[in-house]
């Protein structure tokens, strides 16, 4: 329809430039510049906010342009427009004509899953590796070459993880001295009559052994002090301790602690996760010991817990320690039997609560 307006405005222009007293250009400018605004009305009509022409109305417009601005020159398109829109059709055509009769795409080719997967894996182990070394790792001790560039580009384009300064990881670290590292932490519970509890926690990051659990009504810097004495009795104190900046700890930080050969390790303010091994084990006490009792008082909450604490050490499984308890005392005592008829025997902790087995005649 719209060629045809055009062909017509063209035929009524030939025909009328005698009696307008007006040149034939100027009556084909005119009626080229109506069928261009009518194109424009067109798409006000399909959408108020902005104009949405079709592709073909595009077309028209461009070429009109591009046969004289003048032609243009009475719509709401700026030249940008109609520059962008004559830029994409430019594209499109010599894509079609690029990727005519062939069948591969143009362009570097892609990077294997196997080398993007590695180059990841290698970043998440090791962030302060740079472009460079893991391009070497990959080139030297895989044998497939890989520049540096592309680890930089794979590495781009994924959301890989990210540690300030490439410093090493509070996860790493601790593993690196489990052995000779031991944390502390306060949990509060409450009474029957609402009162507060603090339980205190000492647990050992080597077998994630309890050192020491026990309860008190009132908690101070001298009691704290004979809790870590009796946790620790002769030569079993470890290297570090691992601990947060409650007040109560700053007298054990500066003289107790130091007084029996150790170490202090303090977390960041408000960064419990710097914590992880007794943070976790306050979860696991509330889930298995005192979300299902009501504490009577400090006598009978400590009795529990030394009751929970000989669970915990001598049955209770622990993946830290690829699924055996801290002393793994039952394994041990165990007996096998091989040519005899077995049964399997339950034992039962905090009155039923939990259960260990062992094998039994």
């Amino acid at each position: 329809m719209l060629i045809i307006s055009f062909l017509c405005g063209l035929i009524v222009g030939l025909f009328q430039n005698r009696r307008w007293r007006g040149s034939v250009t100027v009556i084909l400018i005119r009626k080229l510049q109506l069928i261009a605004a009518r194109n424009e009305n067109k798409g006000y009509r399909i959408q108020k906010k902005r104009p949405v022409l079709k592709p073909h109305q595009k077309w028209l417009l461009g070429l009109f342009h591009w046969i004289s601005p003048t032609l243009t020159a009475y719509t709401h398109f700026k030249p940008a427009t109609l520059i962008s829109w004559h830029r994409r059709y430019v594209k499109r055509y010599w894509w079609l004509i690029s990727s005519n009769g062939r069948k591969n795409k143009g362009g570097r080719p892609k990077v294997p899953d196997l080398v993007s997967e590695t180059i990841l894996d290698i970043k998440k182990n090791n962030l302060q590796y740079g472009y460079e070394r893991i391009a070497s790792i990959i080139s030297k001790q895989l044998g497939i070459p890989v520049s540096e560039s592309t680890v930089r580009n794979v590495l781009k384009r994924s959301s890989h993880p990210k540690h300030p300064d490439g410093q090493q990881k509070w996860k790493t670290f601790l593993h690196n001295h489990r052995a000779f590292l031991a944390s502390m932490d306060f949990k509060v519970t409450f009474d029957w009559r609402a009162k507060p509890l603090y339980i205190l926690s000492i647990i050992s990051h080597h077998r994630r052994e309890l050192k020491l659990i026990r309860s008190t009504y009132h908690p101070n810097t001298n009691w704290v002090a004979q809790q870590i004495r009796e946790a620790f009795p002769f030569d079993e104190a470890p290297k570090m301790m691992l601990m947060d900046h409650d007040t109560i700890f700053l007298p054990i930080f500066k003289n107790t602690l130091p007084a029996m050969g150790i170490e202090v390790l303090r977390t960041a303010v408000k960064c419990p996760w710097q914590n992880g091994t007794v943070e976790r084990f306050n979860r696991t006490l509330s889930e298995e010991l005192l979300n299902h009792v009501i504490p009577i008082s400090d006598k009978h909450l400590n009795h529990l817990l030394k009751n929970y604490k000989l669970f915990y050490n001598s049955s209770r499984p622990h993946r830290a320690n690829g699924g055996e308890a801290p002393h793994n005392l039952e394994a041990a005592n165990s007996p096998s039997y091989e040519n005899q008829p077995n049964r399997v025997q339950a034992i039962p902790w905090l009155n039923g609560l939990h259960h260990s087995y062992k094998l039994a005649a």
